[in-house]
């Protein structure tokens, strides 16, 4: 496929890949209180941070903060896309609706969030009930209030008819462009696997396009390299569904590679090329007259909850505690949540790591007893019950970390 490139590809896949994260721009921080040292901006993405090398970064009060996640350079390339479509063709002045179908572990949904406006309605599905709980779990972190994670099939989604502004399809992949990260990814391959995850990513992406209102966008991606999951993928989607392939037309010096064998605008993001791993990427737009009058926020959300497995509708803001309704553990991440309404206990390096043991805390006595706002770096990290002598941590006790 790649003639005389392949020298240079071969050797790219040979070194070590690149460590990098991404800024939550809903909870600014300096880098400094990251604590990685001097960070270079991925070229693709205003959110982006290459690190040097890698930290444990399970230590990083921030990040179980939701104040940056972890992911590979390539896949932020969402941001810009979001970026780029919204402006000149979804702006009506109505919110908008964007489903994420195959959205676990939650890396290109927060790249998404990163790009809408507030208001924005993120479905975020998973159709594996053990990642879909991991979905949940960073994307409550993330802190952004309008999102719904659900856990249902992808066809499951066609019985809400055209409801989605943009549809994003990051599919099940053979997973060739992880294989200098993740051995397990040559392990598995096969030519089999490749028709497999061809016929699947179809399925899903035939699901997606009844889901897409006209005039709305899909976002297909893949983390391999073969043809034919990606650019024949791409042909059928024009060819049998009649999309139209959109150009964005990003700037040369970010490397980003066209397609192979295609007339059809594609984006490769290949290790020789660019810092990252490889991700195919292809942005469509669905014929027809884009609608310019809302549907409906809150009918659309109670036939998904009625129709669909529902994780979370939002972030929850309370819980009831025997006769009392009490502030819910998780609120505290809500990025509009108001932190005036409690006092506030800023934390140490050391205090903050075992909070998020859910080990007991003892904090000062200047504290009044109750509910109080622990924080790290200005950053909320959740609730103790302060008693006085000791606090009682509130973290959720599935998320503690313990391999430290």
């Amino acid at each position: 496929m790649l003639g005389e490139e392949a020298e240079g590809f071969f050797g790219a896949m040979s070194r070590a890949p690149e460590v990098s994260l991404k800024l939550n721009r809903r909870k600014p921080v300096d880098e400094s209180q990251i604590g990685y040292g001097d960070m270079e901006r991925v070229k693709w993405c205003e959110s982006g941070r290459y690190l040097e090398s890698r930290p444990k970064f399970t230590l990083n009060p921030l990040m179980h903060a939701g104040a940056f996640y972890v992911q590979d350079a390539s896949s932020m390339i969402y941001e810009a896309i979001v970026d780029r479509i919204l402006p000149s063709s979804l702006d009506t002045g109505n919110p908008l609706t964007v489903l994420d179908l195959c959205a676990a572990p939650g890396g290109k949904t927060t790249s998404i969030i990163n790009a809408v406006p507030d208001g924005t309605l993120v479905i975020a599905n998973e159709f594996i009930p053990s990642r879909a709980e991991i979905l949940k779990e960073n994307l409550i972190k993330w802190g952004y209030p309008d999102i719904m994670v659900t856990n249902s099939p992808t066809k499951a989604f066609r019985q809400l008819g055209e409801f989605a502004d943009i549809v994003v399809v990051d599919a099940p992949c053979s997973g060739e462009g992880m294989m200098r990260k993740e051995p397990v990814a040559v392990d598995q391959w096969s030519e089999g696997l490749l028709r497999q995850c061809a016929q699947l990513q179809r399925e899903i992406l035939a699901d997606a396009f009844e889901t897409l209102k006209p005039g709305g966008f899909l976002i297909y991606s893949t983390c391999t390299f073969n043809r034919l999951e990606n650019e024949e993928n791409v042909r059928w989607l024009v060819e049998e569904k009649g999309l139209v392939p959109f150009d964005l037309d990003f700037p040369a010096e970010w490397g980003i590679r066209k397609g192979i064998d295609t007339p059809n605008p594609c984006m490769r993001f290949m290790p020789h090329l660019t810092r990252g791993e490889g991700l195919f990427c292809a942005v469509f737009r669905k014929e027809g007259r884009y609608p310019a009058a809302c549907s409906g926020r809150e009918k659309l959300v109670r036939e998904i909850e009625k129709k669909l497995k529902v994780l979370s509708n939002g972030i929850p803001r309370t819980v009831l505690k025997g006769r009392e309704t009490v502030a819910a553990p998780e609120s505290a991440l809500a990025v509009d949540f108001d932190i005036s309404k409690y006092p506030v206990a800023d934390l140490t390096p050391d205090q903050a790591l075992s909070f998020l043991r859910h080990e007991q805390l003892i904090l000062g006595s200047n504290l009044p007893r109750g509910f109080v706002v622990v924080r790290y770096e200005g950053v909320p990290l959740g609730f103790v019950n302060n008693l006085g002598n000791r606090a009682n941590n509130l973290y959720p006790k599935q998320w503690r970390i313990r391999n430290l």
